[in-house]
């Protein structure tokens, strides 16, 4: 009798998971802007277009708006989802330094997750929103065509705020001349800042590449 039992719940909670996923997608969508409010995000589940918003909080892992999120949609109700996770952005993250050791006034590159302040752009209230005010910036200067991709770039910022092109994340002469002209045209940072001291950080960035 305790088999029959046993196997009448193996079957059943098969049907009930197997439900479960039949009313439920899964897509992973683009994070479109990151501030103190939230996450922004859009998608697309048949032929409509649906506008998402997280909290910050969803997760304690470190992420920028370069990265994307795995979400779980409700077939029946395609305006409601539930976050699974978050999809990192194939460059390697901001804390990793660029290694070189020193810059070239012999001064030590800090990682970017060890500042006590890290450095913000332009117009920026907190270090989540540098990467959309960022990416704005390079599309404003840059000749703008359908085809885009993302280049992953390190810079080099130092205790003025100044920021200098270090490592691309490709090997095209001409996509490397236009990252460097787009950093070159870069406004001042603030400080960054690490145990008091005015330091030089290694930072990822995206720059986006028309073709």
């Amino acid at each position: 009798m305790k088999k029959v039992v046993c196997f009448s719940f193996i079957i059943l909670s098969a049907i009930f998971f197997s439900g479960c996923n039949y009313n439920n997608t899964v897509k992973t969508v683009s994070i479109e802007k990151i501030d103190t409010s939230g996450i922004y995000f859009s998608y697309e589940y048949l032929g409509k277009e649906f506008e998402g918003t997280l909290p910050l909080e969803i997760t304690h892992e470190d992420f920028t708006s370069a990265d994307s999120l795995k979400i779980r949609i409700n077939k029946n109700h395609p305006e409601e989802f539930k976050f699974i996770s978050v999809v990192h952005r194939v460059w390697n993250t901001q804390d990793e330094i660029v290694s070189i050791g020193n810059d070239e006034n012999n001064e030590h590159v800090y990682s970017f997750n060890q500042l006590d302040k890290k450095p913000l752009f332009l117009g920026a209230s907190n270090e989540y929103e540098n990467d959309s005010l960022l990416l704005d910036f390079f599309v404003q200067h840059s000749n703008q065509s359908d085809e885009m991709e993302l280049v992953g770039v390190y810079v080099l910022i130092d205790k003025f705020g100044d920021a200098t092109f270090k490592k691309a994340f490709t090997q095209n002469e001409d996509d490397l001349q236009v990252i460097k002209t787009l950093i070159d045209k870069l406004p001042k940072f603030t400080t960054p800042i690490y145990d008091g001291d005015s330091v030089t950080v290694s930072y990822l960035i995206e720059i986006p590449i028309y073709k």
